[in-house]
């Protein structure tokens, strides 16, 4: 049976179609074209010979061509690349459609809607590459601010729950004191932590910055338990708890390999402090 695409007029019976409501048929480069607006012209049917196979039923002597566009292979009996649909009957691609969404450009914010995924900035004139690198670059500084938000909030929810303990057992003086001992902590954990790495790694396995801030959950979270459990006057359990905490802790936001690791640290800040300890009370005394 005849099915004649009405737009060019060829036979596409033995081919791959597309039939509307009215029960009118369309080729399937009818219908590609008209997808795309590419021009369509009628031709006249001709004898074109028997039958040329479907994809799925190509002999398995017949060789599919290269697209010069993407270099995939177009299937035998066929001149649209299923891929990047190009049309190597007619020496050209589909026009890609524009963006009908709002689309910030990542390097001056201009609204790309309405242009195709590939167009140029007509504000700043970055090109898809440099937009790409620019959001390249703006999603590495978002995966390095990640590695500070976490042990930040960390040291925010020590510091309110040390204040909420400390004002719940009305010890002003004692709030004070563990606020001043975080901050003073937080350099002599530095200090130690690189002696630390110069030992066992030749250098800081991370930044100073990134460092301070994982010493400052550490030690905002240990004062907060150890506040906790002064409420609760248990022998032996408070003093447990919270060194499991410390140690813990340290162990997670340094990145140390092993429990004992973590024990020579805190040994090392230990060190440290009563040496920065002896030096300040040497200078006072000199006064």
């Amino acid at each position: 049976m005849t099915k004649t695409c009405v737009k060019c007029g060829v036979d596409c019976a033995q081919t791959r179609r597309f039939k509307d409501a009215r029960g009118h048929y369309v080729c399937a480069k009818c219908y590609d074209r008209l997808k795309y607006g590419l021009p369509i012209e009628k031709q006249t049917e001709v004898d074109q010979g028997p039958a040329i196979a479907l994809a799925d039923e190509a002999p398995s002597g017949e060789r599919g061509l290269d697209c010069p566009r993407c270099h995939a292979t177009i299937p035998g009996g066929q001149s649209v690349c299923p891929e990047c649909r190009y049309d190597s009957a007619v020496g050209t691609a589909p026009i890609v459609p524009g963006m009908s969404f709002a689309r910030p450009c990542p390097k001056c914010g201009f609204d790309l809607c309405g242009l195709n995924a590939h167009a140029t900035c007509p504000e700043c004139g970055a090109d898809e590459y440099e937009q790409e690198a620019v959001r390249r670059l703006k999603k590495e500084r978002g995966a390095v601010m990640n590695f500070y938000a976490t042990p930040l909030k960390m040291g925010a929810a020590g510091l309110v729950a040390i204040m909420a303990i400390r004002l719940l057992n009305l010890n002003v003086a004692g709030m004070i004191v563990d606020l001043i001992a975080v901050g003073v902590s937080v350099p002599i954990g530095v200090c130690a932590y690189w002696l630390f790495c110069v030992v066992f790694g030749g250098g800081l396995d991370q930044g100073w910055r990134l460092a301070a801030t994982n010493f400052f959950a550490v030690f905002a979270v240990s004062y907060a338990v150890a506040g906790l459990f002064s409420l609760v006057p248990v022998p032996f359990v408070g003093w447990f708890i919270t060194s499991l905490v410390y140690f813990g802790m340290l162990k997670d936001r340094l990145e140390l390999d092993d429990w004992w690791r973590a024990l020579f640290l805190a040994i090392l800040m230990w060190c440290v402090q009563f040496v920065v300890l002896v030096t300040v009370a040497g200078i006072i005394a000199s006064l």
